[in-house]
């Protein structure tokens, strides 16, 4: 009879054990949703601001592009409503070999002028392309951030 009772208290620290375990994974999912939701509403405010920097020729559409290109990596695959934004990874593609940062400093500056020539003609023939998909973006961020914050 006493087997009885401690195979009982047994089978009821187990089905506890395995209770706490279940919940304790569901607290953890559940807060780690919290965190990618604040990180996507971050790249959303982000791709905001790029925007209406781009919008208002503030920043010129080659870099905003590289930028907004990146920051859309960053968002998940499945975001609804679709938008056009060929454009903008199109210019981003275009830009990438372009040498940046410290290496650009270290370049002669007959290569640096030949890339800046380079890069200012992507922007011109590119640009108006870039800036209207910049305003479609900028039109759905709203929507995005909606279903991001659910």
């Amino acid at each position: 009879m006493a087997w009885k009772l401690v195979l009982v208290a047994l089978m009821g620290l187990a089905i506890g054990a395995l209770l706490g375990m279940l919940i304790l994974r569901a607290s953890r999912k559940r807060e780690e949703r919290r965190r990618q939701a604040a990180r996507h509403l971050d790249v959303l405010e982000n791709l905001s601001i790029l925007c209406r920097a781009l919008l208002q020729e503030q920043v010129d559409s080659a870099e905003a592009s590289i930028r907004i290109s990146v920051l859309l990596d960053c968002l998940p695959q499945g975001i609804e409503p679709k938008v056009d934004l060929a454009a903008i990874h199109r210019l981003a593609e275009d830009c990438g070999h372009f040498t940046r940062g410290e290496q650009r400093r270290e370049l002669a500056p007959a290569e640096r002028n030949r890339q800046d020539v380079a890069r200012l003609r992507l922007e011109e023939e590119q640009g108006a392309a870039v800036r209207a998909a910049a305003e479609r973006l900028a039109g759905v961020l709203d929507a995005w951030r909606a279903r991001v914050a659910v």
